[in-house]
């Protein structure tokens, strides 16, 4: 599942008072890669933790993703340091469709950051690349995840059993969020919501 219109990059940083969402750098891989090892993150988004080959590797992985239409993968900086703080991924299913997955590092959970990176991101989604909804699948245990849908007046769609890592069966939540039909200008943003699993 790929989005076969090309993906602009990101010109400027997304940004407001809390967060600035911009595109990866190497500088970041350290701090990503240290936060990949966090037990809280391994529990919810069951990715392996970055080693010394995948973190050579990440922005080769980052600009391909750019390119080829898979995905827009950002990082959530603070926008007084610029210092990476957390991830938000937008993972195209189609022209018109992407899931949205985020992060916020471990050091910095528990401040509001997520609901700021993902109204900026599903704004700059529908606004800029022509997107009409927004998904996300989370675990039904992932209370932090379900605080930031709630925050952001997500929609509840529907729920599947899914299988982690080691073979367990668990329900995953499906929310999504659709753009205002008739609505323009940067006041303009989504109904409902979106967002990925999450260590707020």
């Amino acid at each position: 599942m790929v989005r076969f219109t090309p993906i602009e990059p990101l010109a400027t940083s997304l940004e407001d008072a809390v967060v600035r969402a911009r595109r990866r750098r190497i500088s970041d891989l350290d701090a990503i890669a240290a936060a990949s090892h966090d037990p809280d993150t391994l529990r919810w988004l069951d990715d392996t933790p970055t080693d010394l080959k995948a973190r050579a590797a990440g922005m080769t992985r980052v600009e391909e993703a750019w390119r080829s239409g898979h995905a827009a993968p950002l990082v959530i900086a603070d926008p007084a340091t610029d210092d990476p703080v957390g991830l938000i991924n937008l993972q195209f299913r189609s022209d018109d469709v992407a899931t949205l997955a985020y992060s916020v590092f471990p050091a910095r959970r528990g401040h509001g950051i997520a609901p700021h990176a993902v109204r900026l991101v599903a704004g700059w989604a529908f606004r800029d690349l022509g997107l009409t909804e927004l998904l996300l699948e989370t675990d039904e245990a992932n209370a932090a995840s379900i605080r930031v849908a709630e925050k952001c007046q997500f929609q509840r769609i529907g729920s599947r059993t899914a299988l982690n890592s080691e073979g367990d069966e668990y329900t995953r939540l499906v929310f999504a969020t659709w753009w205002r039909l008739g609505c323009a200008g940067d006041d303009a943003g989504p109904r409902g919501g979106a967002s990925g699993d999450v260590v707020e």
